[in-house]
């Protein structure tokens, strides 16, 4: 048996402008289907699920059910975290230990703990250049309680001192090493890619049409080529875009040939409202990066940024707006917070560094659950959960973008009445016109 997700079931069946009746005449039994759709049944026989999705031309996974509910909070004390120890070894070195912090039991950030054990005089050797560590698609944010060093130049060998912190973008090869026989410890949060979809995809498209997307991409800088493709889109050149938007023609041929100053704000806003596109995706973000496209905040420059915050301390971590959805805060708890006074839109990983501090939190039935946590005890939070940190201690915050994030944020100030919207794409069940018959 099977238990297709009468919400997802019906969302599917409008995308595809098709009714019971008419999905019956293409094998599915109308008195099932029926039946799921007004709740009455949940489970359904193999073949009819299999029969659904083939008259949908959707995937089981697109129409099968999830929990309903997803946790609010997971908590992992230190010996937890300790339990998770996995050994790596890299040409007979043993380099690191990683340790997994709690995190929501499903696929998305990866955070970890890792011991850096590369003894010094292997750091320094140039034949482990080639021990790196496998790079990664998602881009990662790291904090470094410990002494700790790694590359062999200018640009790629760094020695960080305890607090430093940095963010690497996607498939940076990289190793860490020590630099004396100080122990040394790194904190490594490795969040989903934006473009995880979009290279998962191009993985089965024909090899012609993944050359012809990167050829246009590396012509010009990426704001230029996203002109360009939007002025193909819509069947427009320079002049003919110009003329629509009351933009100077030359002003747009520029832009495209990659003189991304050639278009005033005021323009670009211009060209988006006669064209029909996001003006935004042609503004460049600030970059801070470095040569490998890496941002680094030395322990220095995040103590200077220490502020005030609710009943905390903060500091900031290493952070970039080419990578939005990636956070980091240092966070200082010394008394009783004021209330449950903290609540993001996204999820929060928490590792505890210092001190034995109490994490409180609002359950769904509104009452408060609370956890004592040592050094080395992480927890997860969902996103738009109520909770705060009380007592006396340190911990570092880490977020990503895996709920309401960077690219949900831009759709929702695109959308026409957004919380109407998210209001009834949730577990609506009304208004499709599949409802069961009232009579004839």
């Amino acid at each position: 048996m099977m238990t297709p997700d009468r919400f997802r079931l019906m969302h599917w069946m409008n995308a595809r402008k098709t009714t019971p009746e008419l999905l019956g005449a293409e094998g599915v039994d109308t008195a099932v289907l029926t039946a799921v759709l007004d709740g009455s049944r949940t489970e359904i026989p193999q073949a009819q699920f299999t029969a659904l999705c083939t008259a949908l031309r959707v995937t089981p996974e697109q129409i099968a059910a999830r929990e309903d509910t997803a946790p609010v909070a997971i908590v992992q004390s230190a010996q937890d975290m300790h339990a998770t120890r996995r050994p790596i070894q890299r040409a007979g070195i043993h380099f690191y230990n990683y340790y997994t912090m709690g995190r929501a039991p499903r696929p998305g950030s990866r955070p970890v703990n890792l011991d850096n054990l590369c003894p010094a005089e292997h750091t320094a050797d140039a034949q482990t250049r080639p021990l790196r560590t496998r790079d990664h698609q998602q881009p990662r944010p790291r904090t470094h309680p410990r002494t700790l060093g790694g590359g062999l130049d200018d640009v790629t060998w760094r020695v960080l001192e305890p607090g430093d912190s940095y963010v690497e973008p996607s498939y940076c090869p990289h190793t860490y090493g020590l630099v004396d026989d100080t122990p040394a410890r790194i904190v490594s949060y490795t969040g989903v890619s934006n473009l995880a979809r979009l290279l998962d995809e191009t993985n089965v498209w024909q090899d012609p049409a993944a050359e012809a997307m990167l050829t246009d991409l590396d012509a010009v800088p990426a704001v230029s080529a996203i002109l360009r493709a939007a002025l193909r889109r819509r069947a427009c050149d320079a002049d003919g875009a110009g003329r629509l938007a009351g933009v100077s023609a030359e002003h747009i041929s520029a832009f495209c040939d990659g003189k991304t100053d050639s278009l005033t704000l005021d323009e670009l806003r211009e060209l988006g409202a006669a064209l029909g596109f996001d003006f935004r995706t042609l503004i460049e973000p600030v970059r801070r990066r470095d040569a490998l496209g890496k941002t680094h905040l030395t322990a220095a420059q995040s103590r200077a940024s220490t502020r005030t915050f609710a009943s905390y301390t903060a500091a900031s971590a290493a952070m970039t707006p080419e990578l939005p959805d990636l956070i980091g805060v240092f966070l200082t708890v010394d008394g009783e917070a004021d209330g449950l006074d903290l609540c993001d839109h996204g999820e929060n990983h928490y590792l505890v560094t210092e001190g034995e501090p109490t994490l409180r939190w609002q359950e769904p039935d509104g009452t408060v659950a609370d956890a004592v946590l040592g050094p080395d005890g992480t927890a997860w939070l969902a996103p738009f959960v109520a909770h705060s940190w009380s007592g006396s201690g340190s911990v570092i915050k880490l977020g990503s973008g895996d709920h309401l994030g960077y690219l949900d944020q831009i759709e929702l100030t695109n959308t026409f009445d957004p919380v109407a919207t998210l209001r009834r794409g949730r577990r609506d069940a009304h208004g499709w016109g599949y409802e069961p018959s009232k009579g004839s």
